[in-house]
């Protein structure tokens, strides 16, 4: 899809910092689109009330499993790596399938390790600076992307970790970003050929499918619910959606206020989102409701939803105008994924890296 092209990047260790910044987010924003995040309807349970379950492979943390050149890397060390991975993957990978991908990551996470082990023995050597100003600019960013109402040491204790700590990832990231670019600095950017050509031979990525903009209000139940019970919140939403046609109450506050959906942290809103991403009844109300309409209530496996569609996006294809400034960043971008990719293979094929059996 042409909103991914931007977000590709090769992923090694993802540093505390990262993670902070990644705070209370289930999805990459999409490119293009300034709307909030999309909340998948088959996805508004809170996933993490059933906690991850302990990595099979777990034993002796202290245990070392890889030696790097002489530099040891322990178990302990994979698996808080591992964690913060999974904390991230858990509103996105069901809870069943948990174990498994925890099995997968492993051997990921392990190997990402030894390439982290080497570059920072590079970047060590070449002595790299980086500035107090750059740290207390990069923390202050941080400070602006973590979710209203809480706080960085807040934010810090729920990763375990302390200021201090977050203070010398950020550092080591940064010498590391940018001892990388000296490896990509002579890479030539992307050309408008090449980007033509791009477009020119991918033509599936560039599909813009039929999508609407939409917010909801919805009122849960469970399958152990009595007649009753629906009927009375029905009732409920009826009320709600009264107080909307009568101007009393604007959409938004009354989401914020009264949707059980995560979605009300937005007012309601859903983003932009296609055919396929809903379940069928709800989908069928967005893209035959009238634009700015409060919508009839609707049933749903999760409850009782009122919608309102702000936008509708007819099926189309996105012109190599609009396209080609991203496209220019993807390539050459790749580009120096290339590079990059292409010297760590040189530091890994001339380390001593041993496997120690357990």
């Amino acid at each position: 899809m042409f909103d991914n092209l931007v977000n590709k990047k090769i992923m090694m260790v993802v540093p505390v910092a990262a993670a902070l910044m990644l705070t209370g987010c289930k999805e990459d924003e999409a490119a293009k689109t300034p709307a909030p995040e999309p909340v998948d309807l088959s996805q508004t349970e809170d996933l993490f009330t059933e906690p991850v379950k302990a990595n099979p492979l777990t034993t002796d943390p202290a245990a070392v499993i890889v030696r790097v050149n002489g530099t040891d890397i322990t178990r302990g060390e994979v698996n808080q790596v591992m964690a913060m991975a999974m904390q991230q993957l858990a509103g996105r990978v069901q809870p069943q399938q948990m174990q498994q991908v925890q099995a997968q990551m492993y051997e990921q996470v392990k190997n990402d390790l030894i390439t982290k082990k080497l570059i920072d023995a590079a970047v060590a050597v070449a002595n790299v600076d980086v500035s107090a100003e750059e740290i207390t600019t990069a923390i202050e960013e941080i400070k602006a992307r973590i979710p209203e109402g809480q706080t960085l040491e807040a934010a810090l204790a729920a990763q375990s970790t302390t200021l201090e700590e977050l203070t010398t990832n950020i550092k080591n990231d940064m010498a590391t970003r940018k001892f990388l670019e000296t490896k990509t600095a002579d890479i030539q950017e992307a050309t408008e050929e090449e980007a033509k050509e791009f477009y020119e031979t991918n033509p599936d990525r560039f599909a813009k499918p039929e999508s609407v903009t939409a917010s909801h209000i919805l009122i849960k139940f469970d399958e152990s619910e009595t007649d009753e019970g629906k009927a009375s919140k029905k009732v409920t939403l009826e009320n709600i959606r009264a107080d909307i046609v009568s101007e009393k109450i604007t959409f938004a506050d009354a989401a914020s206020t009264n949707s059980h959906c995560p979605s009300k942290a937005q007012g309601g809103s859903l983003g932009t989102f296609g055919k396929g991403q809903m379940v069928p009844e709800f989908e069928v109300a967005a893209y035959t409701q009238e634009i700015d309409e409060i919508g009839d209530i609707i049933e749903t496996q999760f409850g009782y939803h009122i919608i309102l569609v702000t936008e509708r996006t007819e099926e189309g294809v996105v012109s190599y105008d609009e396209a080609h400034e991203q496209i220019l960043t993807f390539l050459s971008g790749q580009k120096k994924q290339e590079a990059v990719a292409a010297y760590i293979k040189s530091l890994r094929d001339s380390a001593t890296i041993e496997e120690i059996s357990m």
